[in-house]
């Protein structure tokens, strides 16, 4: 069964939680059930448990057989060793799809769990039913109002997500959510013992509603499949790579986690060149790429104007972005002329990187400047950097902040060149909270945000990379 097979998974008619919790303090499985209610899934919705009862609103079943309606897709909480039961029920009631959230099977590496896990396997097949996992957090499909998190945004976007941790797909959303990004479809796919990486992939390759895919990656049950999956999946999208495992380290954690077999960097670091992947070590770097992809038109090239305030901290942006091959050039007699008419000479160093420190508080000014920096030929984009923490006292770090960002709204396409910001975050309440308001507010304006210098350059240049070594392909 292949990947046009599994468009079912996404767009199930009804749901069955089997194995929820009936008591009354907070358990782990009531999570599927708050993350379905929050999002508004608007099908029939069962709950079983043998012992009945009721849950928000919703009569629980004793079995599956005494659910009234058909059932398409079952998330299943159930002990491990009741699984293969559960299979047999759910071939009974019709059932096209089991995710199982359960744990305890191969990952342990316990002979008599590995064996558990293929007996489950063997029925699943065996009855036509396919599962994801054991060992995962299942599907969020917006759309189709599918969430295994009541804290996953409501809306829609382009980014599709295959990522055997289910502990890092709701990290990498949550994250990603507070920064603009949107996902048309999040699969937590853990053991990968019926539906695999393979699988998913060759489905978001086709996948209309899907621009970009981001993998998080422990193991492969098919190297070339896979393979051939990345080289279909390039040819029209946008993929990012984080590779777990890695490590000496990391391969045995990936073991005991997924029970996964990881491959060597090398291997994995030459496939992303050949197929102009986008490869990234960590789950912030993999959100910075998705920012830039989403937020920053791709500069016509690599120079770049830096903007801000600070004579230590345009040292150490101008380190951090020509470190990563992005160029900075002077700015020219004439363009520094033209600010230098509206701008003191005392406190603001216009050579590039832009020093504005005392004349920043002027919105009149930096307007302009921007104006002239984004009309200068020699620029293929600016990044404009916010650093609260070098000022003086926490009163005028928050009003530096909330003045300029409630005055100075630049919406990204009213220049003529592409921008981006840089805000670093505080842990200082107010100066916080005045932060995270300009980062809304940058948001709202469809700006890329990063959190650090050497994140914006490092989210940059891999995107510019990556269009150039797909320039390189054609």
């Amino acid at each position: 069964m292949r990947q046009h097979d599994l468009g079912f998974l996404f767009h199930p008619n009804s749901i069955a939680l089997v194995g929820i919790t009936t008591a009354k303090t907070w358990h782990w499985t009531l999570t599927f059930l708050e993350g379905l209610l929050e999002i508004g899934f608007d099908r029939p919705l069962y709950l079983v448990n043998p012992k009945g009862g009721e849950r928000e609103g919703h009569k629980i079943y004793a079995s599956l057989k005494d659910v009234p309606g058909n059932v398409d897709y079952v998330i299943g909480l159930v002990n491990a060793q009741i699984a293969p039961k559960l299979v047999e029920e759910c071939a009974e009631k019709g059932v096209r799809a089991i995710h199982f959230c359960t744990a305890g099977f191969s990952e342990t590496g316990e002979e008599d769990r590995v064996k558990l896990e293929s007996e489950l396997v063997e029925v699943a097949r065996r009855k036509g039913i396919r599962i994801l996992g054991p060992n995962c957090m299942g599907i969020y499909c917006p759309k189709s109002r599918l969430s295994y998190s009541p804290a996953f945004p409501e809306e829609s976007g382009p980014v599709g997500v295959i990522s055997q941790s289910g502990g890092n797909s709701i990290y990498l959303v949550r994250q990603a959510a507070l920064r603009g990004v949107r996902f048309s479809k999040v699969i937590s796919y853990g053991n990968a013992s019926d539906i695999d990486e393979s699988d998913l992939l060759e489905y978001l390759a086709n996948d209309a509603d899907t621009k970009i895919i981001a993998l998080y990656i422990e193991g492969i049950k098919d190297g070339r499949r896979f393979r051939a999956a990345l080289e279909e999946a390039t040819k029209e999208k946008t993929v990012i790579l984080l590779k777990g495992g890695a490590t000496q380290g990391g391969a045995r954690a990936a073991a005991g986690h997924t029970a996964a077999l990881s491959g060597s960097r090398t291997t994995w670091e030459a496939l992303c060149k050949q197929l102009a992947i986008i490869s990234v070590s960590s789950i912030e770097e993999m959100i910075d790429v998705l920012v830039t992809l989403l937020f920053l038109p791709l500069p016509a090239g690599r120079n770049v104007v830096l903007l801000g305030a600070g004579g230590g901290a345009s040292v150490l942006i101008a380190d951090e972005f020509e470190s990563r091959g992005l160029r900075i050039p002077a700015l020219p007699p004439q363009i520094i002329a033209q600010i230098r008419e509206f701008t003191p000479i005392a406190g603001n160093i216009l050579r590039n990187p832009v020093d504005y420190s005392q004349a920043m508080m002027n919105l009149e000014g930096v307007i302009k400047t921007f104006a002239i920096l984004s009309g200068w030929e020699g620029a293929d984009f600016i990044v404009t950097f916010i650093r609260t923490g070098q000022f003086t006292t926490y009163r005028t770090a928050e009003d530096h902040v909330n003045l300029l960002m409630s005055r100075f709204s630049v919406k990204q396409g009213q220049l003529p060149k592409p921008m981006a910001m840089v805000i670093e975050p505080s842990v200082m309440p107010t100066e916080a909270e005045a932060i995270l308001a300009a980062i809304r507010g940058a948001i709202a304006s469809e700006l890329p945000v990063y959190y650090s210098f050497a994140a914006a350059a490092n989210a940059i240049n891999l995107v510019l990379s990556q269009a150039e070594r797909q320039s390189s392909r054609l």
